[in-house]
């Protein structure tokens, strides 16, 4: 698996910057499609949680919550790790770590923290991405998340 992930990552580093953030980009909509089965189940055991934001929010929710949470989800975790003599360099470990704060940090119900989870595999993956360049890094992880939740207003736009 790792072997996959590497090659794909060097064909991925030889693009555009736009290349590269549409990709990962996308990739974070198709890593969350497949986690929809798990999370309809559970649906449909536990219930649903309709709570979302509202349009007013949208400033807030596509600007300064990418940045905090880049912040606390991505840069905190990687920084600590690098500083870690048993985490150091395992860079799957960063991600997945990372991913699970993201996913913790979206409690408002089991099926959003997985979605979470999923998405936070993508920023992970992101931020490691671009680790070489610290400020790229964070400004391009932040970008993809105001992207990913600037999109959840769009049904909000027809009500």
């Amino acid at each position: 698996m790792r072997s996959v992930i590497w090659r794909l990552t060097l064909k991925l580093k030889r693009k555009s910057y736009l290349t590269q953030v549409s990709v990962i980009f996308f990739s974070s909509i198709l890593i969350v499609c497949c986690v929809l089965p798990f999370i309809y189940l559970t649906d449909k055991t536990i219930g649903e949680n309709t709570n979302g934001p509202e349009l007013g929010a949208w400033i807030t929710v596509s600007v300064f919550v990418p940045i905090f949470e880049t912040l606390l989800n991505q840069f905190l975790p990687f920084k600590l790790m690098q500083n870690m003599s048993f985490s150091k360099n395992k860079y799957g470990l960063y991600v997945l770590v990372s991913a699970i704060f993201f996913g913790l940090g979206h409690c408002y119900s089991l099926q959003y923290m997985i979605f979470a989870f999923a998405v936070g595999l993508v920023l992970g993956y992101t931020y490691f991405f671009y680790s070489k360049m610290p400020k790229v890094a964070f400004w391009t992880t932040a970008l993809i998340h105001g992207l990913r939740n600037s999109i959840l207003f769009i049904p909000l736009l027809f009500e």
